[in-house]
């Protein structure tokens, strides 16, 4: 029982360990960028706190209905947005730009999205992840220590053999009762 509860936990550490390096290989290596909504401009699709992924992408390559996640500056301050894409303009430079729109909006956004600003499309959105948002480093931090103490509790069994503690013997054990057992009574025997 107790080596099928070690097997399952390191099965469990050695998966948690493929997920973390899967997201960030996924992030530092392909550039997928991971943000939460904060509102409930794209409902009913994407609601606020939902987890929203995102993959580079080739703006020549975006058309409308694409969701994207772009940067823009207003008044000194820099946000992320997700929003769709309802048309394809080209202003009189003769530079396109993408006009965006919440789907829960009435009217398009009031500025122009250049393809410099464009960080990703969105290609998957994950439900009310966005809760526990805040808290992610801790859990990493903790998943992190976890599949460290698992893997070092599988390296030490690899090196001793699988017998990390010896168990008593019962033998012993019985052998040192009895013997208990025969100074008591010798003992009381002979105080009479």
């Amino acid at each position: 029982m107790r080596k099928r509860h070690s097997s399952i936990l390191s099965i469990l550490s050695y998966f948690l360990l493929a997920f973390i390096a899967l997201i960030v290989v996924l992030h530092f290596v392909f550039g997928f960028q991971y943000v939460v909504v904060l509102t409930d401009s794209m409902k009913p699709h994407i609601n606020p706190n939902d987890l929203v992924v995102t993959r580079p992408v080739d703006p020549a390559q975006l058309h409308p209905g694409d969701v994207i996640l772009y940067e823009i500056t207003l008044a000194n301050s820099t946000y992320r947005i997700t929003h769709r894409i309802v048309a394809i303009k080209t202003d009189p430079s003769g530079q396109y730009y993408f006009v965006t729109k919440g789907d829960n909006r009435e009217y398009t956004d009031p500025w122009k999205v250049y393809p410099d600003q464009v960080i990703g499309e969105a290609v998957l959105v994950v439900p009310k992840v966005g809760i526990i948002w805040p808290y992610i480093p801790i859990i990493v931090l903790f998943l992190f220590l976890f599949v460290i103490v698992m893997l070092a509790y599988d390296l030490a069994i690899l090196l001793f053999g699988g017998r990390l503690i010896r168990p008593k013997s019962m033998k012993a054990d019985l052998l040192a009762i009895r013997r208990k057992k025969i100074k008591v009574y010798y003992y009381r025997r002979s105080r009479r």
